[in-house]
């Protein structure tokens, strides 16, 4: 399968990290972020908040871990045949970072995708990605509704109702399993 990957809040566990830096700069002590768009939880203009990131995007996009066994399951993905596309919002100023930090924690990647902040859709649909692994509920339920099944990593900021074609996963060990129900030729490959 053609499986699209989401990196922040997917692969690289941003928004964690992010916190301390955030609350530490606007003078906040927020422990869990409850919306996507983090200003609203900052209490921030969409500007203010893209003007910090803008100022300090070496050491946001350097500083967070791996998603909990997001580094295992691509891997797990990679020699199971599948092919792994990046889709990342990040736009194209931000990739020596992004791909810096893939480096260091040694994540596999061939391509990568960047938005900008455009919708992945079409870049889903171009790609002709078969399957999409997401964290913002709004991209996941854009994507379902292009005819893409997506899977989305479970957060705080994602909670409610899920439509047709969305499934909730948990952790990567969840995200693994229900590629492989759904490709079942990449089984008998073992970890």
């Amino acid at each position: 399968m053609r499986i699209g990957v989401d990196i922040d809040g997917v692969v690289s566990d941003s928004y964690k990290a992010w916190l301390g830096k955030l609350n530490r700069h606007f003078g906040t002590n927020i422990l869990e972020l409850k919306n996507y768009d983090m200003h609203l939880d900052f209490g921030v203009s969409w500007e203010e908040m893209g003007k910090y990131f803008e100022d300090n995007v070496a050491t946001l996009f350097d500083i967070p871990d791996p998603v909990a066994g997001a580094k295992e399951g691509i891997e797990r993905l990679l020699r199971q045949g599948h092919e792994v596309v990046y889709v990342t919002a990040r736009s194209l100023d931000e990739e020596v970072h992004t791909l810096r930090w893939l480096k260091k924690h040694k994540i596999p990647h061939e391509r990568i995708l960047f938005t900008g902040f455009q919708s992945k859709v079409d870049y889903v649909l171009q790609w002709q990605l078969e399957i999409f692994l997401e964290d913002f509920l709004g991209n996941a339920q854009a994507i379902s509704e292009a005819g893409v099944p997506v899977l989305l990593l479970d957060a705080s900021y994602n909670q409610g109702e899920l439509s047709s074609g969305i499934i909730r996963c948990q952790d990567w060990q969840e995200i693994v399993r229900e590629i492989g129900r759904r490709a079942p030729y990449s089984r008998s490959v073992t970890m």
